[in-house]
């Protein structure tokens, strides 16, 4: 019997921030990716009072499953605050994703920090009835199978296949075609007709946006040259905890010459958690910054928000793009060729006169795709 398929953007539909949805297959409730957004120096959520007003659900404890694709805070900020209210619901994610999410969601709020003990040990709680699945594992929920495939874009991310009856749906969470210095790119199933594409779209309305795909590799460049030919040190301040993961990598694998690399200490801890699960990051030439600026020259890797040692080093904002671009996303839509794409998590359109992805798809005579510009709190059957 033909079930009812719905899908809800909660948060982050066309735009950037809190990226969550509300799929239901039957009467299974699903979430998928519960995320926050920052908007004005204001933290913002998915919008979950919308989804108890619809037929849909009556109470967030009906939610029966919720899966992470990965552990940006856009993503996964939300997710302890989700826990808490559905309270029969099981979390699925990869094990990397779930060391991410740990650091990022526990370690930089109580590791260290005076907090009070019951908020403390709720969200260790909470954390640790997180399930981990493994790339191309199949599980079966009764009313539909899901299978996740990795997505690129940073370690542990993944993309979900479900299988309802004969209808194919997939979930792409923030993927990459190309590989990173820590990650391969995404793998597309193979042989299997996907009907509906939810596709995270970030560039979808950015035609001329083009990724520096040697941007990471010239900053690392510049900086090891810096220190190593100009016998000065220098401070990487990073915006992004796995963009600093893979800036780590990249340096230490172009560090021929042996300069002394400092990080910080939270920063160190989590990619030791990292190493410990086969991701290699490290190298003899790594050291943890301690409270005295060493005497020679080094790097020093930092978070973009630590301004302890602002005028002590000579500093530069090293940032980079993990995210497909407009090109990619149309090789992405045409390896698959869905008959639906559902598209959300897009920045705002440059100009009225610029070509959308779906009006650049629809040059293809191969394209059989219809697209959706999913708006949040709207309701969609798949």
């Amino acid at each position: 019997m033909q079930q009812d398929i719905i899908f809800i953007p909660l948060g982050g539909g066309q735009r950037v921030g809190a990226s969550c949805y509300y799929l239901k297959v039957g009467d299974a409730n699903i979430i998928l990716d519960a995320g926050i957004g920052i908007d004005d120096g204001l933290e913002f959520g998915p919008d979950f009072h919308f989804l108890i007003r619809t037929p849909f659900i009556q109470s967030m404890a009906q939610i029966n499953n919720i899966f992470i694709s990965h552990a940006h805070m856009d993503h996964v900020g939300y997710l302890l605050k989700l826990m808490k209210e559905t309270v029969h619901a099981n979390v699925y994610m990869t094990e990397i994703t779930r060391v991410l999410s740990e650091y990022q969601l526990y370690d930089r709020l109580f590791i260290g920090k005076e907090q009070d003990e019951n908020i403390r040990l709720a969200a260790r709680s909470l954390l640790e009835q997180i399930a981990t699945v493994s790339f191309m594992q199949t599980i079966d929920f009764g009313r539909y199978k899901a299978t996740f495939y990795p997505a690129g874009h940073i370690p542990g991310a993944m993309m979900m296949l479900f299988e309802i009856g004969k209808k194919r749906i997939l979930y792409t969470g923030d993927y990459s075609l190309n590989h990173t210095a820590l990650t391969q790119g995404c793998m597309i199933p193979k042989d299997i007709k996907i009907d509906t594409v939810i596709i995270c779209g970030l560039h979808a309305k950015h035609p001329d946006y083009i990724k520096k795909a040697d941007a990471m590799y010239k900053q690392a460049g510049f900086v090891l040259h810096c220190v190593g030919d100009g016998h000065q040190s220098l401070m990487c301040q990073i915006p992004q905890l796995s963009k600093g993961i893979e800036f780590i990598k990249k340096l230490n694998d172009w560090n021929k010459s042996g300069i002394p690399i400092y990080i910080d200490q939270s920063i160190m801890n989590m990619v030791i958690k990292m190493e410990k699960l086969s991701v290699p990051v490290l190298n003899k030439y790594n050291r943890v910054m301690g409270d005295e600026k060493p005497l020679m020259p080094h790097i020093y890797l930092t978070s973009d928000k630590n301004t302890k040692w602002i005028g002590k080093y000579r500093s530069i904002k090293v940032d980079f793009s993990l995210h497909e671009d407009f090109n990619e996303m149309k090789q992405f839509l045409k390896k698959i060729n869905p008959r639906q794409a559902i598209v959300v998590h897009c920045g705002k359109e440059n100009s009225v006169f610029d070509d959308t992805i779906e009006q650049e798809m629809m040059k293809d005579v191969d394209c059989r795709t219809q697209f959706t510009f999913a708006d949040e709190e709207e309701v969609y059957r798949l």
